[in-house]
């Protein structure tokens, strides 16, 4: 069937990327002290909450044009203006970088790095927000194939350079940065020719369309940073009241506990477009088919905790430093906070197509606060693990909320099973 075919490539691009990334970790792992391994998780934290606020979640609104939108040439002025957002952006943070970097390192806890890293971030991260929009693109438009070589290509490559650097020139943490920046440009270069010749870059800007994406965005930055605290701010917490090193190894236990990660990843890049679809054709059958998907990728998530549970202390045995073997309390409970962010993925597509954005604004701002307060109070009380605890309950809370808003909003037959049986997928 198609579905399984499309939803098969999925997770098998998820599982092959993760793979090669569980592959290059105990490399690291073997080569990288603690604390140079809790520099490049505080890298990948200020990274990921760049995204969302320098590109302001506005492209998320092309995702649901491309669909809306019958004219060709009206999406392509709307996509080309929406690109001006984070370049503008990018620019101005570059400013800023120049003017405080050098007062704010060691706050930042970046102390002795030099500001080129600073510049550096700021350049992956404009990399990365055209790198993800080639990827949403070639969901939207079903390019399975295209989106699978693309996606295991830059991971290859990636992973390559970051044994030449880092095993064959010593650079150490510093190579894993180069590789990362160096992958992330030639695939902005990538992405730019490909949205030429799709005909979506075209001269003409518009400043209402402008105005809308980040009309449309800007509550998404509020959803993109409460993502980011409950992802990424656990790692700082532990940095300031435990230390670097402890950080360190909790992010090798973080990183396998988000094995999650990858059936909710390929879930929702084969669920997105399959949702906005069927709800656009608001008949029973279609509503029935997104429970009946539903249902299943719920029951494999469970199944997949249960497998990660089994093999973990397997992994850490043959595959992880000594060093870095305190991880393995970590993995559990991360594990079991991204099931219940999976339901919140779930749930928030509803929210997504109603284009009631403020919704999950709103609810970020409580996952922010909530999230907070749960890693100081747990880790003062309990020590790392308590930012585990942190994340589980920080996205449990997220998906109870959301998934009542959801069904109030655009009720769905979750309670018609002998229906469900009948339909097909």
């Amino acid at each position: 069937m198609k579905f399984f075919k499309q939803l098969s490539i999925y997770t098998l691009v998820g599982v092959i990327n993760a793979g090669i990334s569980f592959f290059i970790m105990p490399v690291l792992t073997h080569h990288l002290t603690p604390k140079d391994y809790g520099l490049l998780s505080l890298f990948n934290t200020y990274i990921t909450i760049l995204i969302p606020i320098v590109s302001v979640s506005a492209y998320s609104l092309l995702s649901i044009d491309y669909y809306k939108r019958k004219d060709s040439l009206s999406f392509a002025v709307e996509f080309t203006s929406i690109q001006t957002i984070p370049v503008f952006n990018t620019a101005l943070l570059a400013v800023l970088v120049w003017s405080f970097y050098r007062g704010f390192v060691d706050d930042l806890e970046l102390g002795g790095t030099g500001i080129k890293w600073g510049y550096f971030v700021l350049a992956i991260t404009l990399f990365a927000i055209y790198y993800e929009q080639l990827l949403q693109v070639l969901i939207v438009q079903k390019k399975v194939i295209v989106f699978a070589i693309f996606s295991l290509s830059k991971v290859a490559l990636e992973v390559a350079l970051t044994f030449y650097f880092v095993l064959g020139r010593g650079w150490n943490w510093e190579g894993r940065m180069y590789s990362w920046l160096i992958v992330s440009a030639l695939f902005f270069i990538i992405a730019l020719v490909y949205f030429n010749k799709q005909g979506f870059l075209k001269g003409e800007i518009r400043f209402h369309y402008i105005f809308e994406g980040m009309r449309f965005g800007g509550p998404l930055v509020l959803h993109g940073i409460g993502k980011f605290v409950v992802n990424q701010s656990d790692r700082l917490f532990i940095v300031k009241m435990v230390s670097l090193e402890q950080a360190g190894i909790y992010n090798v236990g973080y990183t396998v506990g988000s094995l999650v990660l990858i059936a909710v990843t390929a879930f929702v890049n084969f669920f997105s477009p399959y949702l906005m679809e069927r709800l656009s054709d608001k008949t029973e059958r279609g509503r029935l088919q997104i429970v009946k998907i539903s249902y299943y990728y719920i029951i494999g998530s469970l199944i997949l905790l249960v497998c990660i549970l089994i093999f973990n202390p397997l992994f850490f045995r043959f595959f992880i430093a000594p060093r870095y073997y305190d991880g393995i309390k970590y993995v559990f409970w991360v594990a079991l906070g991204y099931c219940f962010w999976g339901g919140y993925i779930l749930f928030a597509g509803y929210i997504f197509f109603l284009k009631r954005s403020k919704i999950l604004g709103w609810l970020a701002i409580f996952n922010v606060i909530t999230n907070l307060l749960f890693n100081y109070f747990f880790i003062r009380q309990f020590g790392p693990i308590g930012a585990a605890y942190a994340t589980a309950l920080s996205f449990f809370l997220t998906m109870v909320i959301i998934s009542f808003i959801a069904q109030k909003l655009f009720p769905m037959p979750w309670n018609s099973f002998r229906k469900l049986k009948a339909v097909g997928l």
